[in-house]
């Protein structure tokens, strides 16, 4: 049973989720710490069809065995290690950290300036043979919010970017591992594909939560409702909106990637996007049924409440429309004129049976409206 206070759901009303902005005339292209920002392992998954090697490095110099020659201006590098190399990073705290990476891979100044600025939307862009996507992953247990996820794709070389550690990547992890599926026998587009389909694939079950959300507030209004459901629905409504803007930016990203006939991105492998795309479709299509079912129950709220306070006003009207007239009378009996300076003057005050009469004239008159009342159906 749902029961949300009032003022906790005023504060999400009021909430605004914090992210990390670039300041205004700020440099293009620096790197800038921003407070919260967490510093993360480095963990390197190298694999081809018949190995494997997973292990956390202490620094990005650990990294060069894995970067291509013409990427890296070292020239005692030794030659890079053949097959698929995926490097995820927990967190963008350690600027100086991600300043080497850059450099060691040849990551555009501006793109690791978007990795570390995580107000990002989901988005695609090319620099030079770079492949750069931002993608949102959702996060956290309170409403709906997500966190960045920068992935780069260069020449082999997957490496992602989290805004902070934790992630729904396991799955593509544990695939790696033992080997499952396709993932260790083709090349590094196809991780890139599996990285991101894995983020988008971390909506449905938070719109499952949303749904049963949903039928808990529909088993809530068939028992006749709280005064906090409206506002609980407000919220439920406004983080599917949102739930549907980041999908459909993910959407146009992926359009992009169909779009652009980029080398680094397979025929074979755009195939698998495509299908990407059929599950953001999905989650869009998902999202905007629990918008409409959550507008519906709004409606519903309010038709009950509407019929409960038609109820109400008809008991009071029935009450004021049967005592209005008993009090005419008892108002005129009120007035106590004199009937010995004139005999107008109200003779029964000085009726042994007054009293009495004006008793039985008032419930006769009331009996009488509700008789009237009854023929016409009205108190049904």
């Amino acid at each position: 049973m749902i029961s949300v206070p009032v003022n906790k759901t005023l504060l999400r009303l009021t909430k605004r989720r914090k992210t990390h902005k670039k300041a205004f005339g700020a440099v293009p292209g620096q790197l800038v710490h921003h407070e919260g920002s967490v510093n993360g392992q480095i963990r390197v998954i190298h694999f081809d069809s018949k190995t494997l090697d997973d292990r956390i490095v202490d620094s990005v110099g650990d990294l060069a065995g894995y970067a291509a020659s013409e990427t890296t201006t070292d020239e005692t590098a030794a030659p890079r290690r053949k097959g698929v190399t995926w490097i995820n990073i927990d967190g963008v705290g350690d600027i100086e950290k991600l300043g080497e990476l850059s450099r060691l891979f040849g990551i555009h100044p501006l793109a690791m300036e978007d990795v570390v600025n995580v107000h990002q939307h989901a988005k695609l862009e090319f620099f030079g043979d770079t492949f750069f996507f931002v993608a949102r992953m959702p996060s956290g247990a309170d409403g709906f919010n997500t966190e960045q996820v920068s992935l780069f794709l260069i020449d082999g070389v997957v490496i992602t970017i989290q805004e902070r550690p934790g992630d729904c990547l396991e799955p593509v992890r544990y695939r790696i591992a033992n080997k499952l599926g396709r993932i260790r026998r083709r090349r590094s587009d196809y991780l890139a594909y599996a990285i991101i389909d894995a983020i988008v694939d971390g909506y449905f079950p938070l719109l499952d939560q949303y749904s049963e959300k949903l039928d808990e507030a529909g088993t809530l209004l068939e028992n006749g409702g709280d005064r906090s459901l409206p506002l609980h629905l407000h919220n439920i409504r406004s983080d599917l909106l949102l739930i549907r803007k980041v999908v459909n930016q993910h959407r146009v990203a992926l359009n992009e990637i169909l779009r652009d006939e980029a080398e680094i991105v397979g025929p074979d492998t755009a195939l698998y996007f495509r299908d990407c795309q059929d599950h953001i479709q999905q989650l869009m299509e998902a999202a905007d049924t629990d918008r409409e079912t959550c507008g519906e129950l709004r409606e519903l709220y309010f038709a009950m409440l509407g019929e409960k306070n038609n109820d109400v006003m008809k008991v009071l009207t029935i009450i004021a429309t049967i005592f209005i007239p008993m009090s005419f009378v008892a108002g005129i009996y009120g007035m106590n004129f004199d009937s010995d300076a004139s005999m107008l003057n109200m003779p029964e005050l000085h009726w042994a049976f007054g009293y009495p009469f004006a008793l039985a004239l008032m419930a006769t008159m009331a009996g009488g409206l509700l008789a009237f009342l009854y023929r016409k159906g009205w108190l049904a």
